[in-house]
C-alpha cells in the first residue's frame, strides 16, 4: 500500500511538472515568436548633412502594422524607397520564409544633433488575437560633415518660351525645360514703354517711359508662367527679361536689361529658347500736338500751341511760318505755349511731328464792333458817313448810290465821307470788304426844296423911243435914305451953330 501511494505520489508531481512546463511554453510562446525589429546607420550626405538608414524587418508570417511612432524632429520625414513617408498604421510586409524576412529600409536626412532616436509598436493580428513588439533605436550621428555639392548654375537651368502681339496686347509663355531643376525661385517681367522714335538705329531713342508691366515667378513647382501687358499707341518698346527691377525711365546713358532679356545670344536670356523677347517699332510719336487759333478784333492771331493728353511724353518741336519769317516753338510734355502773330502778317502755317500741317487765315470776329453808317443830304448833295470805331482793323466800304461807286479805307477810330450829286434815287449801299456783315441801306432824307432861281434883269440901259421910267425899287430907297441923313446933318450943325453965336454975344 505505500508502496502504491508513493508511486501515485510521484506521478502526481511529474504531470503537475509537465503542465506547468507546458503552460511556461505556451504563455512565452508569442513573445519570442514575432519580432519586427529595427536597425540604424547613418553617413554624411554631399550637402553637408546626415543621412540616417532605418531598416525594419518583420519575422512573422503576416503583415506588422506600426504605431506609436517616435521620429527624430531634426531632418526630413523618413521616406521608403517608394517615397511613402513613415506615419502612424505604416505596413510592414509579411515574412516569405525564415530566411526572406519582410524588409522596408526608410532614409532621413537628420540637419544637426549628436543623435537620432527612432521608436516604435509592432502589432499582429490572427485568428482574433492581436501580439505586439516594441522597438527602439539610437544613432549617433557624425559630427563635421561638409558640403561636397556641386555649386548650382543657374546659367545651366533651360527654359522655353513665346513672344508675340496677341489681340492688341504683348503676350510671353515662359516654361521651365522638363529636364530642369531650378535652383532658385526665378523671376520673369515683361514691361512696355513709350519711346520717342520706332527704332533704335540713330542711337538717339531716350528716354523711355514705363506704360506697363507685369511681373511673375517661376519654381519648380510652378514651372511655366504667362505674361501680359498693353502697349500705347505709339512708338513703343517692349522687353521680356529675367529679373524683377523694371528699369523706369531708361536712359540714354543708364541701365540697360542687356542680355536678360529672354532669347539673348548669350548671358541668362540664353537659358530660353524661342524668339528674341523684345521689340522696338509704332506708326506714330508719343505726343498729343494740338493747334488753336484766337483772332482778335485789331487784326492779331494768338496761336496756341499745346501737347497734353495721355500720349504727351516728350516735347513738341512747333515750325510756325508767316510772311518770310520761320519760328521753331518748342512745347514740353504737359505743357501749352502761345504765340502772337500781329496784324497784316497774312496766312500762318503750323507743322509738327505728328500733327496735319495746317494754314490759318486771319478772320474779324463776331464779336468785334461794326462801323457806323449815317447819310446826310440837302437839295444838292448825298453824302454817306462811315464810322469806324478804335481797336478794330481798317475797313473798306464800297458805297454805291444810284449807278456810282465808291470806294474808301476807314482806319480805326476815324470817319470817312462819300459824296454823290443828288438824283431822284432814295437810297445808298454799304458793303464791307471782308466782314460778315450784309450790305447796309441807307434812305435819303426828305427835305423841302423851292423853285429853281433865274437870273436877275440887265441893269444896263436900253435904246428906246420912249421916256425912261424912273429907277425905283431897291436903288430909289438907297437914295431916299442918304437924303434923309443929309438932312439931318444939316439940321444938326445949325443948331450948333446958334449955340456958339448965343454964348459969345452973352
Amino acid at each position: 500500500m505505500k508502496i502504491k501511494s508513493s508511486l501515485r505520489r510521484t506521478a502526481t508531481l511529474l504531470a503537475g511538472a509537465v503542465v506547468g512546463l507546458t503552460g511556461v511554453v505556451a504563455i512565452a510562446t508569442p513573445a519570442s515568436a514575432h519580432d519586427a525589429t529595427l536597425k540604424g546607420s547613418t553617413v554624411c550626405s554631399t550637402d553637408g548633412k546626415n543621412l540616417v538608414t532605418w531598416t525594419i524587418k518583420n519575422d512573422f508570417g503576416t503583415p506588422a502594422t506600426l504605431n506609436k511612432l517616435v521620429i527624430p524632429a531634426n531632418g526630413t520625414k523618413p521616406v521608403d524607397e517608394n517615397g511613402h513617408e513613415l506615419t502612424e498604421g505604416y505596413v510592414v510586409p509579411a515574412a516569405k520564409s525564415w530566411k526572406e524576412w519582410g524588409t522596408v529600409v526608410f532614409t532621413q536626412k537628420i540637419d544637426s544633433g549628436t543623435e537620432a532616436t527612432l521608436s516604435f509598436r509592432a502589432s499582429w493580428a490572427k485568428d482574433g488575437f492581436t501580439e505586439k513588439s516594441d522597438d527602439t533605436e539610437t544613432v549617433k550621428l557624425v559630427q563635421g560633415c561638409t558640403d561636397t555639392e556641386t555649386t548650382c548654375e543657374a546659367s545651366k537651368t533651360e527654359f522655353n518660351h513665346t513672344f508675340a502681339l496677341v489681340d492688341g496686347k504683348w503676350k510671353a509663355v515662359v516654361t521651365l525645360d522638363e529636364k530642369s531643376k531650378l535652383c532658385q525661385e526665378e523671376p520673369v517681367t515683361l514691361v512696355s514703354y513709350f519711346a520717342p522714335r520706332p527704332n533704335d538705329n540713330n542711337g538717339d531713342n531716350w528716354p523711355q517711359y514705363q506704360y506697363d508691366s507685369q511681373t511673375d515667378t517661376i519654381t519648380d513647382q510652378k514651372r511655366s508662367i504667362t505674361l501680359e501687358v498693353a502697349a500705347p499707341d505709339c512708338n513703343t518698346q517692349v522687353d521680356l527679361f529675367f529679373g524683377a527691377k523694371i528699369i523706369n525711365p531708361m536712359e540714354k546713358d543708364g541701365a540697360r536689361y542687356g542680355n536678360t532679356k529672354l532669347g539673348s545670344d548669350t548671358g541668362l536670356g540664353s537659358r530660353s529658347k524661342g524668339p528674341q523677347g523684345w521689340y522696338n517699332g509704332g506708326t506714330k510719336a508719343c505726343t498729343t500736338p494740338a493747334v488753336t487759333t484766337v483772332p482778335n478784333c485789331i487784326g492779331e492771331q494768338a496761336i496756341n500751341l499745346t501737347n497734353t493728353g495721355e500720349l504727351g511724353k516728350y516735347a513738341v518741336d512747333f515750325t510756325v511760318k508767316y510772311g518770310e519769317t520761320t519760328k521753331i516753338v518748342n512745347v514740353a510734355p504737359g505743357k501749352s505755349e502761345s504765340l502772337i502773330i500781329p496784324a497784316g502778317a497774312g496766312d500762318v502755317t503750323v507743322s509738327a511731328d505728328g500733327l496735319e500741317t495746317k494754314t490759318y487765315s486771319w478772320s474779324r470776329p463776331e464779336d468785334c464792333a461794326p462801323p457806323a453808317v449815317t447819310i446826310q443830304n440837302d437839295c444838292t448833295d448825298v453824302s454817306v458817313v462811315i464810322d469806324n470805331p478804335k481797336d478794330v482793323t481798317p475797313v473798306t466800304a464800297k458805297v454805291t448810290y444810284g449807278e456810282e461807286t465808291k470806294t474808301v479805307t476807314v482806319k480805326a477810330d476815324s470817319e470817312e465821307k462819300v459824296t454823290f450829286k443828288l438824283t431822284e434815287v432814295k437810297f445808298a449801299t454799304v458793303a464791307f470788304e471782308g466782314l460778315n456783315l450784309e450790305p447796309l441801306k441807307v434812305a435819303v432824307k426828305d427835305i423841302e426844296c423851292g423853285p429853281t432861281e433865274t437870273a436877275s434883269p440887265s441893269t444896263t440901259p436900253v435904246a428906246s423911243d420912249e421916256p425912261s421910267l424912273p429907277v425905283t425899287g431897291a436903288a430909289a430907297g438907297s437914295i431916299a435914305g442918304i437924303a434923309v441923313l443929309l438932312l439931318g446933318g444939316g439940321m444938326a450943325m445949325f443948331f450948333i451953330a446958334r449955340r456958339r453965336k448965343t454964348k459969345f454975344t452973352a
